[in-house]
């Protein structure tokens, strides 16, 4: 562990712990001064020495004013005797032998119970010495009462002394607990503060992180649409140019039919080289991540039927059919996405079908998922060709001169990038079947995220 970790964890740790050690003392010593302030038997025997004093006066008062009358005399002895043999008994007679009272008392409570009137009708002589036993008796009590207080009191004194001693180590405890809770606040907030400087440095990093490989992914961007330009650009190119000079062959204009075919020709090599474009500013956006579908629950019929349309006015002569399952067939996908992939799809079977032949399209559900499929009336496939069928800048052996090599290679990305996929068999009668399959529903993962 180093001296800065140390420092930051482990001693701000041990003064938490001292100082919840000060509290718990403080509370110990606060519990043990409110039990040493409780009445204990100080307090108590003084009270049972002054009511016994009390019965022994009215006992006395009793056989002054009515001698011989065991009606009056009687009750009065049975209060006293209550009240004597509470205080001769257990704790209170411990408490008088401290005190050293014990013998005393004990002897004039001894002669006073042989006088009992309930025994036996006293005498006058008998009551004289029984008056003259209470008289003993309250004398011993008052004298025990004195000890007593003064012993309380000698204890209280004790008492508030280490009371006193008590708060003092409180009041410490508690005065080194409440600085010690200052500094750890402090040490808390400021490695909050710390940390939350750290967090900013670290998004503020990340965000020139991120930056930078948009940057990156910019520069690559580019670079890569530079490749497929210098790549594939040349063919078409190079078709405008032999079309431009042959309607200018030796300077003179050619015949009318041969200029309408040469600009027939410039203008779908112009077309070409359009849709080269946007498929080359497409794929680097894919591969740099820059395109993100926007999936939704989408219904696949208005799109597709769309891009027939848009797909028929490209190419005029040809018979491109949509065959649509169900009225409503709902999606999770990307439409314009899914569009993009069609149109290659679809550019691919014009491609290598007959001029008089149809391109047909079926739009389907099957198995819990959404498919379109596309079929030609070409020349099919050979082993060696559905091997390398998806890969980039790859065309067919009987490819036209006016292929990229990347639009399969495309509408493929696109596809796994919507978490469908194409898949190509040969077509009953003729030709190849590219079908495009779309998840009906999002799965679990996908749904988590949203």
């Amino acid at each position: 562990m180093s001296r800065a970790t140390f420092w930051r964890t482990m001693v701000p740790v041990l003064l938490l712990m001292l100082c919840v050690g000060l509290l718990v003392y403080g509370f110990l010593r606060l519990r043990a001064i409110e039990d040493s302030m409780r009445l204990d038997d100080a307090t108590n025997m003084v009270w049972v020495i002054s009511q016994t004093q009390v019965e022994a006066l009215e006992l006395q008062v009793v056989l002054a004013k009515s001698p011989g009358e065991a009606g009056r005399i009687g009750p009065q002895y049975d209060l006293f005797r209550s009240r004597i043999d509470m205080l001769t008994q257990g704790p209170q007679l411990r408490f008088l032998d401290r005190l050293g009272f014990a013998g005393p008392v004990l002897a004039a409570a001894r002669a006073a119970q042989r006088l009992d009137p309930a025994v036996r009708q006293l005498a006058p002589y008998e009551e004289q010495e029984l008056s003259r036993q209470m008289g003993v008796l309250v004398r011993e009590l008052n004298r025990a009462a004195n000890r007593a207080m003064v012993s309380e009191w000698r204890v209280l004194s004790n008492r508030l002394g280490s009371y006193r001693t008590a708060v003092a180590q409180v009041a410490y405890s508690l005065g080194i607990g409440v600085l010690l809770a200052i500094y750890l606040g402090w040490r808390i907030l400021a490695d909050r503060r710390a940390r939350l400087d750290a967090e900013i440095l670290r998004e503020r990093s990340q965000r020139l992180e991120e930056d930078l490989d948009r940057e990156r992914a910019t520069v690559a961007h580019w670079r890569d649409f530079a490749a497929v330009v210098s790549h594939q650009f040349r063919t078409p190119l190079a078709v405008i140019d032999s079309a431009a000079q042959r309607m200018y062959r030796r300077g003179q204009p050619a015949a009318p039919e041969v200029l309408e075919a040469k600009q027939a020709t410039i203008r779908e090599m112009v077309g070409s080289l359009d849709r080269l474009v946007d498929a080359a500013l497409l794929i680097g956006r894919i591969d740099h991540q820059i395109v993100r579908p926007q999936q939704v629950i989408v219904d696949l019929v208005p799109p597709v039927r769309s891009i027939v349309e848009e797909m028929r006015r490209r190419h005029p002569g040809r018979r491109i059919s949509l065959t649509v399952a169900e009225p409503e067939l709902c999606a999770w996908c990307d439409a314009k996405l899914v569009q993009h992939a069609l149109m290659n799809l679809i550019d691919n079977a014009v491609k290598y079908s007959p001029p008089d032949t149809p391109v047909d399209l079926t739009l389907f559900r099957q198995d819990g998922q959404v498919a379109c499929a596309v079929a030609d009336r070409g020349p099919g496939l050979s082993d060696a060709e559905a091997e390398r069928l998806f890969a980039r800048f790859q065309r067919g052996e009987d490819a036209p001169a006016a292929g990229t090599g990347i639009g399969l290679w495309l509408a493929q990305r696109l596809a796994l990038l919507l978490q469908g996929r194409i898949t190509v068999q040969p077509r009953t009668g003729g030709g190849t079947l590219f079908t495009l399959w779309m998840p009906e529903t999002p799965s679990d993962k996908e749904e988590a995220v949203s």
